[in-house]
Protein backbone atom coordinates (compact mmCIF):
# COMPACT_ATOMS: atom_id res chain seq x y z
CA UNK A 1 0.00 0.00 0.00
CA UNK A 2 2.70 2.65 1.05
CA UNK A 3 6.07 2.10 0.74
CA UNK A 4 9.16 3.83 1.10
CA UNK A 5 11.24 4.50 -2.47
CA UNK A 6 15.09 4.68 -3.15
CA UNK A 7 18.02 5.89 -0.31
CA UNK A 8 21.63 4.92 -1.11
CA UNK A 9 22.87 1.52 -1.04
CA UNK A 10 24.77 1.06 2.41
CA UNK A 11 27.42 -1.70 1.13
CA UNK A 12 30.71 -2.37 3.17
CA UNK A 13 32.44 -0.18 0.53
CA UNK A 14 30.28 2.67 1.49
CA UNK A 15 31.71 2.81 5.45
CA UNK A 16 35.35 3.85 3.59
CA UNK A 17 34.16 6.98 1.91
CA UNK A 18 32.56 7.94 5.88
CA UNK A 19 34.41 11.02 5.70
CA UNK A 20 32.62 12.13 1.99
CA UNK A 21 29.60 13.28 2.82
CA UNK A 22 27.07 12.44 -0.01
CA UNK A 23 23.50 14.08 -0.57
CA UNK A 24 21.81 11.16 -1.52
CA UNK A 25 17.83 11.21 -2.87
CA UNK A 26 15.66 12.21 0.35
CA UNK A 27 13.31 8.37 0.56
CA UNK A 28 9.48 9.60 -0.92
CA UNK A 29 6.33 8.32 0.06
CA UNK A 30 4.24 6.78 -2.61
CA UNK A 31 0.92 5.73 -1.66
CA UNK A 32 -1.09 2.95 -3.75
CA UNK A 33 -4.50 4.34 -4.97
CA UNK A 34 -5.80 1.27 -6.13
CA UNK A 35 -7.72 -0.11 -3.16
CA UNK A 36 -9.47 3.39 -2.18
CA UNK A 37 -10.89 3.23 -5.83
CA UNK A 38 -11.86 0.13 -5.45
CA UNK A 39 -13.88 0.63 -2.12
CA UNK A 40 -15.48 3.89 -3.90
CA UNK A 41 -16.73 2.20 -6.61
CA UNK A 42 -18.29 -0.79 -4.90
CA UNK A 43 -19.88 2.10 -2.35
CA UNK A 44 -21.06 3.73 -5.69
CA UNK A 45 -22.56 1.14 -6.95
CA UNK A 46 -23.60 -0.56 -3.66
CA UNK A 47 -25.98 2.29 -3.37
CA UNK A 48 -26.98 2.32 -7.30
CA UNK A 49 -28.26 -0.84 -6.74
CA UNK A 50 -29.90 -0.21 -3.43
CA UNK A 51 -31.65 3.23 -3.97
CA UNK A 52 -35.41 2.65 -5.14
CA UNK A 53 -35.94 5.63 -7.70
CA UNK A 54 -38.90 7.44 -7.95
CA UNK A 55 -41.92 5.95 -9.46
CA UNK A 56 -43.75 8.82 -12.13
CA UNK A 57 -47.07 9.13 -9.98
CA UNK A 58 -49.61 9.59 -12.49
CA UNK A 59 -53.04 11.69 -11.39
CA UNK A 60 -56.16 10.18 -12.65
CA UNK A 61 -58.76 13.37 -13.98
CA UNK A 62 -62.42 12.72 -14.29
CA UNK A 63 -63.37 15.53 -16.97
CA UNK A 64 -66.82 16.11 -17.70
CA UNK A 65 -68.31 14.89 -20.21
CA UNK A 66 -69.14 18.15 -22.40
CA UNK A 67 -72.76 17.19 -22.41
CA UNK A 68 -75.17 20.15 -23.73
CA UNK A 69 -76.85 20.00 -20.61
CA UNK A 70 -73.10 21.06 -18.68
CA UNK A 71 -72.53 24.11 -20.74
CA UNK A 72 -72.57 27.15 -19.25
CA UNK A 73 -74.72 30.29 -20.95
CA UNK A 74 -72.79 33.44 -21.10
CA UNK A 75 -74.48 36.62 -21.41
CA UNK A 76 -72.54 37.84 -24.81
CA UNK A 77 -73.11 41.70 -23.59
CA UNK A 78 -70.65 40.16 -20.62
CA UNK A 79 -68.16 39.24 -22.60
CA UNK A 80 -64.81 40.96 -23.86
CA UNK A 81 -62.49 40.22 -26.46
CA UNK A 82 -58.82 40.82 -26.07
CA UNK A 83 -56.90 40.21 -28.85
CA UNK A 84 -53.33 40.75 -29.70
CA UNK A 85 -51.71 40.94 -33.24
CA UNK A 86 -48.17 39.52 -34.10
CA UNK A 87 -47.10 43.08 -34.14
CA UNK A 88 -48.06 43.73 -30.87
CA UNK A 89 -50.71 45.73 -31.31
CA UNK A 90 -53.72 45.32 -28.84
CA UNK A 91 -57.39 45.57 -29.69
CA UNK A 92 -60.51 45.44 -27.03
CA UNK A 93 -64.19 44.21 -28.27
CA UNK A 94 -66.85 43.87 -26.28
CA UNK A 95 -69.41 41.05 -26.93
CA UNK A 96 -73.38 42.49 -27.30
CA UNK A 97 -76.21 40.93 -26.09
CA UNK A 98 -77.47 39.65 -29.95
CA UNK A 99 -74.22 37.04 -29.86
CA UNK A 100 -72.31 39.67 -32.04
CA UNK A 101 -69.76 42.04 -30.65
CA UNK A 102 -68.85 45.68 -31.28
CA UNK A 103 -65.56 47.24 -33.02
CA UNK A 104 -62.85 46.53 -32.26
CA UNK A 105 -60.79 49.52 -30.73
CA UNK A 106 -56.89 49.60 -30.58
CA UNK A 107 -55.77 50.23 -26.72
CA UNK A 108 -51.97 51.30 -26.39
CA UNK A 109 -50.30 49.01 -23.56
CA UNK A 110 -49.84 51.87 -21.33
CA UNK A 111 -53.82 51.75 -21.15
CA UNK A 112 -54.85 48.31 -20.85
CA UNK A 113 -54.92 48.74 -17.09
CA UNK A 114 -57.26 51.78 -16.74
CA UNK A 115 -59.04 50.52 -19.97
CA UNK A 116 -60.08 47.36 -17.79
CA UNK A 117 -60.81 49.19 -15.05
CA UNK A 118 -62.94 51.08 -16.92
CA UNK A 119 -64.77 48.43 -18.67
CA UNK A 120 -65.24 46.36 -15.48
CA UNK A 121 -66.55 49.60 -13.55
CA UNK A 122 -69.39 49.31 -16.01
CA UNK A 123 -70.12 45.54 -15.95
CA UNK A 124 -68.43 43.72 -13.16
CA UNK A 125 -69.95 40.39 -14.76
CA UNK A 126 -67.08 40.86 -17.31
CA UNK A 127 -65.09 37.67 -18.41
CA UNK A 128 -62.47 37.94 -20.43
CA UNK A 129 -61.19 36.08 -23.57
CA UNK A 130 -57.51 36.36 -24.45
CA UNK A 131 -56.22 35.38 -28.05
CA UNK A 132 -53.02 36.20 -28.68
CA UNK A 133 -51.63 35.35 -31.98
CA UNK A 134 -48.66 32.90 -32.52
CA UNK A 135 -46.17 35.68 -34.01
CA UNK A 136 -46.21 38.22 -31.14
CA UNK A 137 -43.57 37.90 -28.60
CA UNK A 138 -44.07 35.82 -25.16
CA UNK A 139 -43.07 38.57 -23.03
CA UNK A 140 -45.72 40.81 -24.55
CA UNK A 141 -48.28 38.30 -23.24
CA UNK A 142 -46.59 37.82 -20.10
CA UNK A 143 -46.58 41.88 -20.01
CA UNK A 144 -50.56 41.94 -20.53
CA UNK A 145 -51.72 39.35 -18.26
CA UNK A 146 -49.43 41.44 -15.49
CA UNK A 147 -51.38 44.39 -16.22
CA UNK A 148 -54.80 42.13 -15.72
CA UNK A 149 -53.61 40.95 -12.45
CA UNK A 150 -52.57 44.81 -11.36
CA UNK A 151 -55.66 45.96 -12.21
CA UNK A 152 -58.04 46.41 -9.47
CA UNK A 153 -60.83 43.88 -10.89
CA UNK A 154 -61.70 40.04 -10.23
CA UNK A 155 -59.44 38.71 -12.80
CA UNK A 156 -61.85 36.33 -14.42
CA UNK A 157 -60.12 35.13 -17.83
CA UNK A 158 -59.42 32.53 -20.51
CA UNK A 159 -57.13 31.97 -23.22
CA UNK A 160 -58.41 30.69 -26.46
CA UNK A 161 -56.78 30.63 -29.76
CA UNK A 162 -56.39 32.84 -32.42
CA UNK A 163 -58.55 31.80 -35.50
CA UNK A 164 -58.61 33.12 -38.98
CA UNK A 165 -61.95 35.29 -38.09
CA UNK A 166 -59.90 37.17 -35.05
CA UNK A 167 -56.79 37.64 -37.51
CA UNK A 168 -59.19 39.25 -39.82
CA UNK A 169 -61.05 41.06 -37.65
CA UNK A 170 -57.45 42.37 -36.06
CA UNK A 171 -56.42 42.93 -39.92
CA UNK A 172 -59.41 44.58 -40.80
CA UNK A 173 -58.58 46.96 -37.44
CA UNK A 174 -54.90 47.92 -38.95
CA UNK A 175 -53.04 45.15 -36.68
Amino acid sequence: MAGMGGGEDTSAQGDRFKKSYSKGKKPGVRIDMTPMVDVILLLLTFFILTTVLAQPQVMQINLPKGDEKDKVKVDMSNVLYIRVSGEGNIYFSLGKADGTENPPEFVAFNNVKTRLEQIYGANDQTLMLLKFSRDMKYSLMVSIIDEINRANIERRYTFMPMEDMDKEIVRLAGG
